[in-house]
């Protein structure tokens, strides 16, 4: 998959081009995803041409101060500029034009109308989108070119509204929003603005995409190369020779069935690699919202997999292939469209096993209410399933090849009926632990691999630690001397499916700093990281100490 840095700090653009990215097997990663440094100067002029140009030789001087820049001739980045063309306003210059956003601050829509209406309320408008790709010098000679960058741009027509509509917020696609220009844009053919329509009708009048077009064609075009560069091999997560037996397990199945338990066991016994959609669910969300959104977690992701089924699946399959894990066990999946989209993501050539849960209802609330997590109540139980059956998951159970396996007598007789299942795949997992082991030797000394092992070191302890925290407390413990800028640039950089977090609180009051622990993905990667031999006898005795109970869901139950 191609990579690209695409310079902003404007989160909702950032996931706007990640999903104009994935529809076409791009990967589009922020700019401070890649680096510390600084986002480019946007000078504040009319002339496009000239603040492309300025813009371009900010952003060229921050890409190039990031590390082994010099070197670098097979990357890219690009920036975009939306601008507008009021045409009854557009008289001897455009009107907003490059300087949209600095015009929408201080512009009601009372104000656009009574203007419009001024001058014969002619209401049509423009909305451009101009790219900026940079084009490193391997590429100029491919595409027979001395430019140092590609510049393109998209426009879509319409009209300004004729009268303010509430937008509601968009949970999954928030650049469909009411605080761009977007809300009062009505494209031609279209209903309403465009931050009203539905994802598919808006995906027709997406300025920002028919700009982007032209940029993916030239990637995919002669600059195909690079499609397949640093692919990993499409069998990797195979075990040779058993290539009937399962790579990869998928547990489904309503809340407190039992899976993150049966995922657990498997990682203790087996040392497979237990993913928690649910963590990937969450980047999503923090990737969109930030961490101190204003809406729900479950509201968010009932919407999510009714708009983009994909969102966490995809994800998921993408990092099992990154990584090269060759066992893992995926929990969390909440409709047949997940799994069917998981499934063809991994490719035909992975063998999946799919495992349904069950449980009656009262005996799952009777788990729910002895772990006593979440300020969990039968009313609140019972609104989460129906979320949940909303969602589809009880859909999973009648998909085809599906295991299904009841859970409502103890932990023993569960793990028996998974070990006759399964029993030939488990056993060749049980004595290919050291073959496994060793493909983590070189990763565990890496940053991420020392700050995962630290804070499952801190297991133990329930405490979350701030990235100045973990910094002392990686030192410490591997005798190295990480600078807590280091620690704080790699969580800051991006959001990670390894983590929860939560902004500190003292006195009772919430600070602005963040503080981190391992969610259930990161506390399974960490486990393959080898952690320190006092680690592996805490993790003993804990898994010891919890074996007849089940854990919580990773995903907290929404808002009602």
């Amino acid at each position: 998959m191609i990579e690209i840095v695409f310079f902003s700090t404007n989160r909702s653009k950032i996931a706007h081009f990640r999903y104009l990215g994935e529809k076409v097997g791009l990967r589009v990663k922020g700019f401070h995803e890649t680096t510390y440094y600084a986002s480019y100067n946007e000078p504040k002029i009319d002339d496009r041409s000239e603040l492309l140009k300025l813009s371009y030789e900010s952003a060229l001087e921050q890409w190039l101060k990031r590390q082994g820049a010099n070197a670098d001739d097979h990357s890219t980045f690009f920036f975009e500029d939306t601008s507008v063309v009021i045409e009854a306003l557009s008289k001897d210059t455009e009107v907003p034009g490059v300087n949209v956003k600095y015009w929408m601050r201080d512009m009601t829509f009372e104000k656009l109308d009574t203007l419009l209406k001024r001058a014969g309320n002619n209401r049509k408008v423009t909305v451009r989108s101009d790219i900026v790709m940079h084009l490193p010098q391997r590429w100029r000679a491919l595409l027979n070119t001395a430019d140092r960058y590609l510049s393109v741009f998209g426009e879509s027509h319409g009209v300004i509204a004729d009268f303010e509509r509430k937008i509601q917020p968009n949970l999954v696609y928030p650049w469909l929003d009411d605080k761009t220009f977007n809300k009062w844009f009505v494209p031609v053919g279209a209903s309403g603005p465009i931050s009203m329509l539905d994802i598919k009708e808006a995906d027709l009048s997406d300025f920002r995409a028919r700009a982007f077009e032209k940029i993916t064609s030239v990637l995919h075009g002669k600059l195909s190369f690079l499609a397949n560069r640093d692919e990993p091999d499409a069998d990797q997560l195979q075990i040779p020779g058993i290539a009937t037996y399962p790579s990869i397990f998928v547990i489904c199945g309503p809340s407190c069935a039992g899976k993150s338990t049966t995922a657990n066991w498997m990682r203790d016994k087996y040392e497979l690699l237990h993913i928690e959609a649910s963590d990937f669910m969450y980047k999503a969300f923090w990737e969109r919202h930030g961490p101190n959104p204003g809406v729900s977690i479950g509201n968010f992701a009932e919407a999510a997999l009714q708009t983009q089924p994909g969102i966490v699946a995809q994800p998921i399959a993408h990092f099992l292939r990154e990584i090269g894990t060759s066992g893992a066990v995926v929990t969390g999946f909440r409709s047949t469209k997940e799994v069917e989209i998981f499934q063809q993501e991994v490719g035909s050539d992975i063998e999946l096993a799919l495992m349904y849960l069950d449980a009656s209802a009262p005996i799952r609330l009777k788990r729910a209410l002895e772990r006593g997590r979440d300020g969990v109540t039968p009313e609140k139980f019972a609104k989460r399933d129906e979320q949940e059956i909303r969602m589809g998951v009880s859909d999973i159970a009648k998909l085809p090849n599906v295991g299904w396996q009841a859970n409502e007598g103890s932990l023993r007789e569960l793990y028996g009926a998974i070990r006759t299942r399964y029993r030939k795949a488990l056993r060749v997992y049980a004595s290919d632990k050291e073959r496994r082991a060793q493909r983590q030797q070189l990763y565990r000394d890496q940053l991420e691999g020392l700050i995962l092992r630290t804070l499952l070191a801190e297991l133990p302890t329930k405490k979350w630690l701030t990235t100045t925290e973990i910094a002392a407390a990686l030192n410490l413990r591997f005798n190295e001397a990480k600078s807590k800028n280091n620690v704080s640039r790699y969580f800051n950089q991006e959001f990670h499916p390894y983590y929860e977090l939560r902004f500190r609180e003292r006195d009772g009051k919430r600070t602005g700093i963040l503080e981190y622990r391992l969610s259930a993905t990161g506390i399974s990667r960490a486990m393959q990281m080898h952690a320190a031999p006092e680690v592996r006898q805490n993790r003993r005795r804990r898994v010891k100490r919890t074996e007849n109970t089940q854990l919580a869901l990773a995903l907290p139950p929404p808002e009602f």
